[in-house]
């Protein structure tokens, strides 16, 4: 499917904030999500993914923070390609607990979002 003209210039902002691993990591995430997730799926884990990449490579994010979301990110592709249909996986209570208040409002508008799908 061609990228909707605000979707390039979305990703355009994106890839010039990413340099190095992050980059590299964005780009297998997006591939990734081209092959395995339907039409519908793959519009909100693209548009989800782009906007977490904006927010863990600003200037004011510590490296540790930085580190921990591409870990993160790993596993998910990790996960992801294992997988011959994509299905979710419900968050361990341990990954809940250490949520903060902003994320887990978050959370549940995603599940608002797919639930509506």
């Amino acid at each position: 499917l061609p990228f909707l003209p605000s979707c390039r210039s979305s990703l355009r902002r994106v890839m010039t904030v990413l340099v190095g691993e992050g980059k590299e990591l964005f780009r297998s995430i997006m591939r990734l999500h081209r092959a395995k997730l339907d039409v519908r799926m793959r519009s909100l884990g693209d548009t989800y993914c782009r906007k977490e990449f904006r927010l863990h490579y600003g200037p004011t994010v510590k490296e540790a923070h930085r580190q921990m979301f591409v870990k993160e990110w790993r596993k998910y592709i990790e996960m992801i390609s294992g997988q011959e249909a994509v299905v979710g996986k419900e968050l361990s209570s341990e990954q809940e607990a250490k949520l903060n208040d902003q994320q887990k409002v978050q959370l549940e508008s995603l599940k608002k979002s797919a639930e509506a799908l």
